[in-house]
């Protein structure tokens, strides 16, 4: 039996889950790991069968949601612990055996939730959140949560007020990094396929604490690149993830009264209409900006003219210098980076995935802002946030 089972939901992201495998193999490599494929017509299926023999691929012909395409896997799984992970994330190779040796420990904690951070480097909110009863929902959408960010009060939705360095007990464990306790799993069963996409980690997370578990994080590292498989300037992403909030307050607590039913459903549906306005305003300004910015290149020697290639063609990436890598990362950009410089691409084949996140995360926490590149020799690409090479 497998310490652990792994499942990911793909839709339209064959690149960045081909880094996502690549990570999680490194950290696991006797994983039980799954893909789920939801009808990507992209070729996804084909190209993962090649590269990842060893991963077990559902391909759907059908975009079955995410809650659904995760329970076709679980159905199948036999790790002690299940670990539901976005196909847009990089594991460190500590945070997987990490949460093992934790829940080994901990025989009461039915999920734990890890540090998620952005490209770069910095430290995602929605790694440590508590319930979103009516009141803690409130101050969150109000903005007093944002205005009052130590506040016990105000900004118990994301536990701001909290060390992100140390671990702490949470109400809901994020979907992008969802590891269980299957035994938890057999108690209180999969996710809600009510909801075809978004709500359903709030919802099992809340099953798994009723049915007598506590939930964790754990300050061990992972990069989510924050919904790539999503268009978010669609009115739909606003719809499904508001609508959503609707159906877990409505299978939750129906013992409101119906005018107060009536107020969350208004508001509810005056933030998704705001969302909707708000993400395309910002993409509108995006695409009238520079997008373009500096980089450098830290890797081995052998992989600077296919990486240089690479750039050429990039609509992002520009300016770049070859740096070799000498040791540490720390060392080998000590005299690298310049006051123009945006991103750093890491060659994986010479540093760790937990060097590079923690390299970022370190920059992040003093306030110097780089976007990570990764590039992979043995795949022969090159991904940051926007664009993959």
């Amino acid at each position: 039996m497998p310490d652990v089972s792994v499942i990911i939901v793909s839709y339209k992201v064959r690149y960045y889950i081909e880094q996502c495998l690549n990570s999680v193999l490194r950290s696991v490599p006797d994983a039980q790991i799954f893909v789920v494929d939801n009808d990507s017509a992209d070729g996804s299926v084909e190209y993962l069968r090649e590269r990842f023999p060893q991963v077990e691929i559902i391909a759907n012909n059908f975009n079955a949601g995410f809650g659904r395409a995760n329970n076709m896997a679980l159905a199948k799984a036999l790790g002690r612990y299940v670990l539901f992970l976005n196909p847009d994330t990089v594991v460190a190779e500590r945070t997987i055996p990490g949460c093992i040796e934790y829940m080994d420990a901990h025989p009461e904690t039915g999920a734990v939730g890890v540090r998620m951070q952005y490209g770069e480097g910095r430290f995602a909110l929605e790694s440590r959140r508590s319930l979103p009863t009516p009141s803690v929902s409130f101050w969150h959408m109000t903005g007093l949560e944002r205005m009052f960010p130590h506040s016990r009060l105000f900004a118990r939705y994301h536990l701001t007020y909290l060390d992100n360095s140390q671990e702490c007990p949470i109400d809901v464990v994020s979907g992008a990094y969802m590891f269980v306790r299957k035994e938890a799993l057999d108690r209180t069963g999969g996710f809600d396929e009510s909801f075809f996409m978004y709500g359903e980690d709030i919802d099992l997370s809340y099953r798994i604490i009723q049915s007598g578990y506590v939930n964790r994080y754990l300050p061990l590292p992972i990069v989510h690149y924050k919904g790539e498989s999503t268009i978010k300037t669609s009115y739909r992403y606003a719809k499904v993830f508001y609508d959503a909030m609707l159906i877990f307050f409505d299978k939750h607590f129906k013992h409101y009264s119906g005018l107060f039913a009536l107020l969350v459903k208004a508001v509810v549906g005056v933030k998704k209409m705001c969302t909707f306005v708000g993400q395309n305003i910002r993409a509108h300004r995006k695409n009238l900006g520079d997008i373009t910015e500096n980089c450098v290149y830290v890797g081995r020697g052998s992989t600077f003219a296919h990486v240089e290639r690479l750039l050429s063609v990039s609509k992002v990436l520009r300016n770049a210098r070859f740096i070799e890598c000498a040791g540490t990362i720390d060392l080998s950009l000590k005299d690298a980076l310049r006051d123009d410089v945006r991103v750093v691409v890491f060659d994986t084949s010479a540093f760790t995935y937990n060097e590079i996140l923690d390299w970022m995360y370190a920059r992040a926490q003093e306030g110097k802002r780089y976007t990570m590149g990764l590039y992979s020799a043995d795949t022969g690409k090159l991904i940051t946030e926007d664009e993959t090479l």
